[in-house]
């Protein structure tokens, strides 16, 4: 098909693609246009760029390019994605400079595959000013971005969203309804694939520091520029007042709501989920916190079950207090415990379970432990600290590869999971966020509003603006590769779920032997889900295999609810097929786990120790999709 040119200057239309509809014989290929974006303060060169395009989806060699081109070719052609491609990955050179630019994109039901590439090594803006103010938020709800609530003259501000396929950033005709400042900003799905997905904005303060009830909801419009909507006039009840709040979308879809400044302008205890289907509060068989705080770090962590940290107490001394609740929020699951306090501290899950603090100390401060690993079971390790002097600011983003980034104030860092530290990232940007309003757009991406607008290329400095920046580290897709086999020569590709490289570590690599994990440690494989999918993992102290739903919910072959018949000899075959898993030992005949798998569920795959008081050893762990 032909392809026009797009009307938005940041946009570069790239070429026509078809997309295969099904796998059967009688397939049929939809021409859609994939248009490649770039932010309009780091443009690219139409007539020199280059560009790769590589399709992903549920199938073998996913990763494979589809087709090469220079953007200037617009219009052009492209051969097929691979049947059943469900994201892309899009590489962009130019000759003429050492920097590329990369994104990626999911595929949507319809419409062109809009897919926004950043350069490398550089911090860019995008599109338009939000009109400046201070006390706003900024989160993000698949793919859209929405900077809400602040405080203007005393007025309510505009509310913007961004499309981060496009960078496009667009104000809304009407907005939220009332004056909040620092709100809490959710999806609030109706499916858990709902998209373009609606968001929940709720709690804050009004202009004169009362916290208040309610909250607002912002639905989309499928179909219009963006799938941009605006807000419904209704509100919706969350109960008590509360700002400067916590908040996390739970397994359910439900938004929980955390602690929080209350009526009486004190730290509540209290918590509260607001239902996306019903779109009312419930209180009933919903926890409590062990202590009240204001501005509290809320996790859904990859088990499902929430953690609760940091925060400020009613005499806005923080608190050093960690607590978790199960993925429902009902009830807490481990015993609380304490964290160091300091200046500043910040939390991040992590994919192989747990998470990851980073604490910046008070001023003076010596032989301070500023970096730990709070493992699944809620161990708290130290890893291998940070100088305290290097840390002026703790600005901490999720990331690929199970590695979170950092940005101290004066560079980025990124966790090494295998070695238990942080290490510089080369070629990383010399700038990062400077105020508290920061989200994460993908596991590569760290957004943040800015307030400076200058650009290597540009003569000026924009004072007193206020704009979306982000910064591309990375660049997965769940649809991804994995290489195969892995723990040959090394962990890549899997993340631990505590720390590791310290004396009695319960999980390290040796080699030659493989992976060695003591009871209940795990590793999970980093970024990539899985449908149907068969892993084999090599024999002699086998670990349990397990598969986790995005939920959290897992299912672990091996242990009680699915054990082997017989000790592995050479090979152990796991295969899943819906909600049914299956089990072979070396030649034997195959068996049923009993399992309550969802049948669409997509899984994690981890290995994890065994019970009892033996070493688990993987390796040569083979993942295939079927």
């Amino acid at each position: 098909m032909t392809v026009t040119r797009s009307s938005v200057a940041v946009g570069l239309v790239v070429a026509g693609v078809g997309l295969a509809a099904s796998c059967k014989p009688s397939t049929r290929f939809e021409d859609r246009p994939l248009v490649v974006y770039a932010p309009r303060s780091c443009p690219v060169s139409q007539s020199e760029a280059y560009s790769v395009i590589y399709g992903n989806g549920d199938f073998e060699d996913s990763q494979s390019a589809v087709s090469s081109l220079y953007l200037r070719d617009v219009g052009k052609e492209m051969g097929e994605l691979p049947a059943g491609t469900r994201s892309v990955i899009v590489d962009v050179s130019h000759p003429a400079q050492s920097v590329d630019w990369r994104g990626t994109a999911e595929v949507p039901p319809s419409g062109p595959v809009n897919v926004l590439v950043w350069p490398g090594g550089e911090t860019c803006r995008l599109t338009r000013n939000v009109v400046p103010r201070s006390e706003v938020s900024l989160g993000v709800f698949g793919r859209h971005l929405m900077v809400a609530g602040g405080r203007v003259d005393g007025q309510v501000p505009q509310t913007f969203i961004g499309d981060l396929t496009t960078g496009i950033v667009s104000d809304l005709e009407f907005g939220i309804a009332t004056a909040r400042k620092n709100p809490s900003i959710t999806a609030f799905r109706d499916t858990p694939d709902q998209d373009p997905a609606p968001a929940l904005v709720a709690g804050g303060e009004d202009s004169d520091g009362h916290a208040l009830t309610t909250a607002e909801l912002y639905v989309p419009t499928p179909g219009t520029r963006g799938d941009i909507g605006d807000f419904e006039r209704a509100k919706i009840d969350i109960g008590d007042a509360r700002t400067k709040h916590g908040a996390v979308v739970l397994a359910s879809g439900e938004t929980l709501l955390v602690g929080g400044i209350g009526q009486f302008q004190l730290p509540v205890a209290t918590m509260v989920v607001i239902d996306p289907m019903t779109r009312r509060l419930r209180t009933s068989r919903v926890a409590t916190l062990a202590v009240a705080r204001s501005n509290p770090t809320v996790l859904r962590l990859a088990s499902g079950e929430i953690m609760v940290a940091g925060g400020f107490d009613r005499s806005n001394i923080p608190v050093p207090t960690i607590e978790w609740f199960s993925a429902d929020a009902t009830h807490a699951t481990k015993h609380p415990a304490d964290l160091v306090p300091g200046q500043e501290r910040a939390f991040v899950a992590l994919e192989g379970g747990g998470a990851l603090a980073v604490v910046r100390p008070q001023a003076g401060a010596t032989n301070f432990s500023t970096v730990y690993v709070i493992s699944a079971d809620g161990t708290l390790e130290a890893a291998v600290p940070i100088d305290p002097l290097a840390l002026d600011e703790v600005r901490l983003f999720p990331g690929t590869d199970g590695a979170p980034v950092l940005w101290t104030g004066q560079r980025w860092l990124r966790w090494q999971p295998w070695f238990g530290a942080f290490q510089p990232i080369a070629d990383a940007p010399t700038r990062g966020p400077r105020g508290t309003a920061t989200a994460s757009g993908d596991p590569g991406l760290a957004l943040w509003l800015d307030d400076r607008a200058e650009e290597p290329n540009e003569a000026v400095v924009l004072e007193g603006q206020l704009y979306v920046r982000g910064y591309r580290f990375g660049t997965r897709s769940r649809f991804g590769t994995v290489r195969n086999p892995l723990l040959v020569d090394g962990p890549t590709g899997l993340a631990p779920d505590r720390v590791v490289g310290t004396p009695g570590s319960s999980i390290r690599f040796v080699d030659g032997r493989g992976l060695q994990l003591g009871p209940g440690a795990s590793a999970f494989v980093t970024d990539v889900t899985f449908k149907d999918v068969d892993v084999t993992v090599d024999g002699g102290d086998t670990p349990y295999v397990v598969l986790r739903q995005e939920n959290g919910r897992e299912l672990e072959i091996g242990g009680a609810a699915c054990a082997f018949t017989q000790n592995v000899a050479r090979t152990l075959l796991v295969s899943r097929t819906g909600h049914r898993v299956t089990v072979r030992v070396d030649d034997g005949e195959p068996h049923d786990c009993p399992t309550d798998l969802d049948e669409s569920a997509r899984v994690s795959i981890g290995v994890r120790g065994a019970g009892g008081t033996g070493v688990s050893l993987a390796k040569n762990l083979r993942i295939s999709r079927r």
